[in-house]
Formats: structure tokens, C-alpha cells, sequence
């Protein structure tokens, strides 16, 4: 035990130390929040994002208040977001009615619900879930175990391009190497994902947590002469395209500034991660915007 004469020198000193360390902090906030601003001073749009508890790791959950802080802290101008109930429940119900209710306090948060085509009474919870004001339908078959060139999910897809709503699938959540191995997980392969955007005729679509050459890769499967009116109403999000470091400047050389959006996949990822990959990319600031935001405006049918 350290020893305090009567002055109370010692507790002097831990106070200042306390002080001390309450500034680095301050420091260290300030120096991020200066590396990301290239970042947020494009009021950017998250495709890609979700609330509520992923299972299989505890610190991994958000509240809509989380979502809106990160919102905050990104500033970004809109979070599509669904909830993680709705992959693991029983149905997809409970989540999305928790998603449309805890979305209606932050005018950013544009819920997504999450429909399972396999799902008896599928029908009812798209037309219950777009009247309650969802504004896209997203799918999770890897962890629903179907395959999106099924025909129920071929008629989900029509019915979604009736609504007007664009359509977000998510190839994969996580990387491979952090799944659980009790619970595998599989990526929906490339010609199944050929095969919705073959369907899916005039529906605006986000492919979520594919890597750049996965993309190349699925464009192989389509014909010459339709690739290029496919991928007008595609984009891409970059939660899994954001490494290694420089791949975003990698992309924009091949003329793809068009091609991606940004996409967190918070909570399950770390949002900040691609945000600092935009705002240090050295690309134009035309093409920052792009990624940023603009690319995701001109897909999603909003006002720029």
C-alpha cells in the first residue's frame, strides 16, 4: 500500500492521473472523429444494418437508440435496418413488428423486414409488413435454408417489385471464420443469385457481404447482351469488400465508384471499419459521394 503524508500528496497525484487519462480520451475521440470526416461530411446511407441480440456472441446487440447513436456518430443521413429476431425466431413476425414499432422514434431508421419465402403465411406478413410501413424487404437464405431460385421465393420477388420496394439480400452475415461451427451457415451460391437477378426484372436490389471478384464471378453466369441492363438496378454493399487496405481505391481505378454503397452490418460488424476505408480512400470526392451516398440515393428512388 502506498503511503499518503498529511498534505494528501498521493491522492493529488491519482487525481491527476484520472485527469490525465480523461484527456488522452478526449484525445483520442477528437483524433478519430478527425480521420473520419472526409466520411461523415457525406451524410452517408447504410444499407445494410441491423438491431437486436446476435446469439451466438453477447456483446453483439443493438437498440434502435444504438442504431441512432451510431447514426450520430457517422452522420449518416439513413440506416436500413432490420431486426436480428427475425433471422433466429421461431417466425419472422415478432421481429419485424419490434423493427416497424422501435423505428417509428428516429425518422433514420428505415426499417427492412426480413421475409422467410419457406414461411407459412408468407404472403400475409410481406403485405402486413409493407402496410406498416417498411420501406424494403430484406432476405436472409443461408440462415432460413432455402434457395432464392425456388418458386416461393421467385414469387416473393414479384410481389416486392408490385410493392415498389427494393429488395436486399444478404449472401452472408459474417465471415466464414467466425461462424459458429455448431451452426453452419451457407453462402447462397453465385448461379442462385444469377437467377434472382434474372427474376427479379426491373426490382432495385442490394447484394449484401460479397467480396469484389464473388461479383465478377456472378456476372459470368449472365448473357452479354442483358449484364449491362441488370446491373443499372443492382448495387453492392462494401461491409465485406472493404479490405485489404486500398481495395476501395482498387475498385474506383476499374471504374466501379458506381457499382458500391456503404453497408456496416453493425452490429454484427464494426461500422467504423469501412467509414475510415472511405474517408481515407484516395479517390476523387466525386467518387467518395458516390460510395458514400449517392449511389444508394439514385438505387433506393430517394430525393438527392
Amino acid at each position: 500500500m502506498t503511503a499518503i503524508d498529511e498534505t494528501g500528496h498521493e491522492g493529488e497525484q491519482s487525481i491527476g492521473r484520472g485527469k490525465g487519462l480523461e484527456e488522452d480520451a478526449r484525445k483520442a475521440v477528437r483524433t478519430a472523429a478527425g480521420m473520419l470526416a472526409p466520411f461523415t461530411a457525406q451524410k452517408a446511407i447504410d444499407l445494410t444494418a441491423f438491431m437486436g441480440q446476435w446469439p451466438m456472441r453477447l456483446p453483439v446487440r443493438a437498440s434502435a437508440a444504438d442504431v441512432s447513436a451510431m447514426a450520430d456518430r457517422l452522420g449518416l443521413e439513413g440506416v436500413c435496418v432490420s431486426h436480428i429476431a427475425s433471422i433466429f425466431g421461431f417466425d419472422t413476425h415478432e421481429g419485424n413488428a419490434e423493427l416497424l414499432r422501435d423505428c417509428s422514434a428516429d425518422k433514420r431508421l428505415w426499417p427492412y423486414a426480413i421475409v422467410n419465402p419457406e414461411e407459412a403465411g408468407w404472403e400475409r406478413e410481406l403485405d402486413w409488413a409493407v402496410g406498416a410501413g417498411a420501406r424494403g424487404i430484406r432476405l436472409v437464405p443461408g440462415y432460413h435454408r432455402y434457395s432464392v431460385a425456388s418458386p416461393s421465393a421467385t414469387e416473393l420477388v414479384k410481389r416486392v417489385g408490385r410493392y415498389g420496394l427494393p429488395l436486399h439480400l444478404c449472401v452472408r452475415l459474417e465471415d466464414e471464420r467466425l461462424v459458429h461451427p455448431r451452426y453452419p451457415v451457407d453462402n447462397v451460391p453465385y448461379h442462385e443469385v444469377m437467377e434472382l437477378l434474372r427474376r427479379a426484372e426491373d426490382v432495385p436490389i442490394v447484394l449484401s457481404g460479397l467480396r469484389a471478384q464473388e461479383w465478377t464471378d456472378i456476372t459470368e453466369y449472365l448473357n452479354d447482351d442483358e449484364r449491362e441492363e441488370r446491373e443499372k438496378r443492382i448495387l453492392l454493399d462494401l461491409w465485406f469488400t472493404n479490405g485489404p487496405i486500398g481495395a476501395i481505391a482498387g475498385l474506383c481505378r476499374k471504374g466501379e465508384a458506381g457499382r458500391f454503397g456503404y453497408g456496416s452490418c453493425w452490429p454484427i460488424q464494426v461500422p467504423e471499419a469501412t467509414a475510415l476505408q472511405l474517408a481515407a480512400a484516395p479517390i476523387d470526392e466525386e467518387e467518395r459521394a458516390a460510395l458514400c451516398r449517392g449511389n444508394a440515393v439514385s438505387l433506393l428512388g430517394l430525393r438527392s
